[in-house]
């Protein structure tokens, strides 16, 4: 079951973001610049700011356990929906949980007629393999310098809904 997350309950992101990064980024990047993104970006205080900023949080849910977790913005004066954040368990990927996490976004897009949406995913991480699977086109490579001589090595993906 997928649930929209109020700004008081923005430390589910957190936690979840805590769990899955060190796991799915080990191969990716340093575990220091791991941490360095993770105080950077999943602090409550930046997650308060990103919410009231209109980015939307919404965390795949079974039973009492949270499994993944997706933030969007509907950019519609751009007319597309972006998503900033798409993580699950690494221990319930390819479970499909990915997928429905993304759905929701794309329906959300539809009811909003928004006509694509965009992403942001690491050159190397196997998700872009994901992402084009289903549709997923690659539009630019960003590199992103975020500070501390850490740098984003993304690809910028679009599907057209």
């Amino acid at each position: 079951m997928i649930e929209e997350l109020n700004s008081s309950e923005l430390h589910i992101i957190e936690d979840l973001a805590k769990i899955i990064w060190p796991v799915s980024f080990k191969s990716m990047i340093s575990q220091k610049q791991i941490e360095y993104m993770l105080e950077w970006m999943y602090n409550q205080k930046k997650l308060r700011e990103n919410h009231q900023n209109g980015h939307k949080y919404a965390v795949y849910k079974e039973k009492d356990t949270f499994l993944g977790f997706i933030s969007y913005e509907i950019k519609k004066n751009k007319s597309n929906i972006r998503i900033h954040k798409l993580y699950v368990h690494h221990e319930q990927q390819k479970k499909g949980i990915g997928i429905s996490l993304l759905n929701y976004a794309i329906d959300l897009g539809r009811e909003n007629r928004m006509t694509q949406l965009d992403l942001f995913v690491n050159r190397t991480n196997p998700a872009v393999h994901f992402y084009k699977k289903i549709g997923f086109s690659i539009v630019e490579e960003i590199d992103l310098d975020i500070g501390n001589g850490y740098f984003m090595n993304d690809y910028r993906m679009k599907l057209k809904i």
